[in-house]
């Protein structure tokens, strides 16, 4: 055996991080097996199961505000501890995150899940030596099931090598290294490699390359083969070059998620882009960058960065494709996540739209009838570059026009009913959706008015996006708004709740969904006769989605509603048939 100890370039990405996302999710296997566990109150349950509703629908703000409230009722809770540790993982806020693993690590000291999402975490965070400790950590544990326990050793030993500790890869791997399996041989001639074991190392590397047919683990097992044999090799190379751009690399990846941890943006997204150039970097790096260019407001960069993570990821699949597969099972990156990282594009990249819509029994200006009314609208809407979208804040100017096109009473329909407007609308937080609008209302023809309308609207929803890894979800949405016409002193007031489920129509289209739902609508208008109006009944939505790309989620849709209301006021207002249709460019 050679005294010397040699190192190779780190595992590929494309075999070292579906392991880390094989450990997250077994991590996270616990969450759907709560009875092992504390068992939750009414409340905390309740905001739970809001949590797990969102994180399905790829709501994740809304998913870590459902965790937070369930965690404010039961404090005590491994469960929703670790949901909110998901949570935080899932979006992408390390340092949130760590924090996090840290206190439930202090609070739960003797939980083998937790150590090992701690361990997950500082893996992704480079902190090989943390990540180490926490696996070893973790597999004192006696409820793993043969393949957890294989997904943790494999994970330890990455990191143990990372860290420079072929001693401890290779206790790691003890257990299984007499599996042929090419992952576990790949991991021994590297830790033997690491420790100067050549004759070890070539025989590993050898049954490696014998027994996968993945062109990426052939390639790397031929490598470890030619440096195990290699006489040239027999110099000491216990680390590269302090100017191999690999390691440059590494080191500003490093880097950059200390600063993330350190909430500086600016710098962390510099080191990334610094490790990029070196050829360095996974999807999930590539990510994680996109974020911090995001949260900055750099929309362009962190347009381009998604991309190059989707490219990342689609390059492994297309090595999984070529070979025999990932034999971990688990895929680089998830299909939530891809179409998360295409709506982020998405939203970035918009900077005009167009809404055409039509109404029936319905007044686009509250316009108080108790007749069947048919109207239809048209609004264009600009997003400027870069104030426009800046990290869930929304600023559009627009400008649209309504008319009647049929009556039932008989009134005027048509050019004299034509309204006009033209206006801003403003978003201010990003975590909720409240709007503020104003807006000059413009008169076309002789039965419309000129005034000034301003209104505040708040939303909020679940399972409102397509989702493409069910066929079926849960939906709810509420909208309330106030809107004031500033001449006439006329104040309206209104609101809807929907409550149901949504079917993806896929032997038609997978991109399109149906929605039966309950609703609950009503109005306070202060300049009508019966001033409170309120209805409930059962609805229908049909939603089609389209303009789609490689790098982009849908970003058009057509929808049909269908409600029937009873009423549960006097004003006739609220009763009947609501229809709406909508294209939404």
């Amino acid at each position: 055996m050679n005294a010397a100890r040699h190192t190779l370039r780190p595992l590929p990405a494309r075999l070292r991080w579906p392991i880390a996302m094989a450990v997250w999710a077994l991590c996270h296997g616990a969450l759907a097996e709560p009875a092992a566990m504390q068992p939750l109150s009414p409340d905390a349950y309740r905001y739970a199961d809001r949590a797990y509703q969102s994180i399905a629908a790829n709501q994740l703000d809304a998913a870590e505000h459902a965790a937070r409230a369930a965690l404010a009722v039961q404090p005590d809770s491994l469960q929703l501890n670790l949901l909110l540790l998901d949570v935080l993982t899932r979006k992408g806020q390390l340092e949130a995150a760590r924090a996090q693993a840290d206190a439930v690590l202090a609070r739960f000291p003797d939980q083998p899940r937790v150590y090992a999402q701690h361990g997950f975490l500082a893996q992704r965070a480079q902190q090989p030596e943390v990540a180490e400790q926490d696996f070893a950590r973790a597999l004192e544990g006696t409820d793993w099931t043969p393949q957890e326990q294989r997904n943790l050793r494999l994970a330890w030993s990455d990191s143990a090598y990372a860290a420079k500790h072929p001693d401890a890869a290779l206790r790691a791997l003890a257990p299984l290294q007499d599996q042929p399996d090419p992952d576990i041989q790949i991991r021994l001639a590297q830790a033997r490699l690491q420790a100067g074991d050549r004759e070890g190392a070539a025989h590993a590397a050898a049954l490696a390359g014998a027994q996968s047919d993945d062109p990426v683990r052939q390639r790397y097992a031929r490598a470890l083969f030619a440096q195990a044999t290699n006489a040239g090799a027999a110099q000491d190379a216990a680390a590269l070059p302090a100017n191999d751009p690999r390691v440059i690399g590494q080191r500003a990846l490093n880097e950059a998620y200390g600063h993330l941890r350190a909430h500086d943006d600016r710098a962390a997204l510099d080191a990334f882009q610094r490790g990029f150039a070196t050829g360095e970097g996974s999807w999930t790096h590539y990510a994680d960058a996109a974020y911090a260019a995001k949260r900055l407001g750099d929309n362009p960069t962190a347009i381009s960065l998604f991309r190059a993570s989707l490219d990342h990821a689609d390059a492994d699949r297309a090595d999984d494709d070529g070979g025999g597969g990932d034999p971990t099972g688990s895929q680089p990156l998830p299909p939530d996540r891809r179409f998360g990282y295409r709506r982020e594009v998405e939203q970035m990249q918009r900077t005009w739209g167009a809404v055409l819509s039509s109404a029936y029994q319905a007044s686009a200006f509250g316009l108080p009838s108790n007749r069947s009314i048919l109207q239809g609208g048209a609004e264009v809407y600009w997003q400027p570059p870069g104030i426009g979208y800046q990290d869930g804040r929304i600023l559009q100017v627009f400008a649209r026009g309504y008319d009647n096109l049929h009556d039932g009473s008989g009134a005027p329909t048509g050019m004299p009913t034509a309204q006009g407007s033209v206006g801003a609308r403003y978003k201010p937080i990003k975590e909720a959706n409240l709007v503020f609008t104003a807006e000059r209302l413009v008169k076309i023809g002789s039965q419309s008015v000129n005034d000034t309308l301003l209104r505040i609207g708040y939303s909020s929803d679940e399972g409102i996006d397509l989702q493409v890894t069910k066929p079926r979800w849960q939906t709810w949405q509420v909208y309330a708004e106030g809107a004031y016409f500033v001449n006439a002193g006329r104040l309206i007031v209104s609101g809807e709740a929907r409550y149901g489920h949504t079917w993806r129509l896929a032997f038609i289209s997978d991109r399109l969904t149906v929605y039966p739902h309950i609703v609950l609508a009503g109005d306070h208008d202060n300049k009508a006769d019966r001033q409170l109006a309120a209805g409930i009944g059962p609805g229908v939505n049909f939603r089609y989605w389209f303009r789609e790309s490689k790098y982009a989620a849908p970003a058009s849709w057509l929808d049909l509603t269908v409600q029937f209301r009873m009423a549960l006021t006097h004003a006739d207002r609220a009763k009947g048939v609501v229809a709406r249709a909508i294209l939404w460019f």
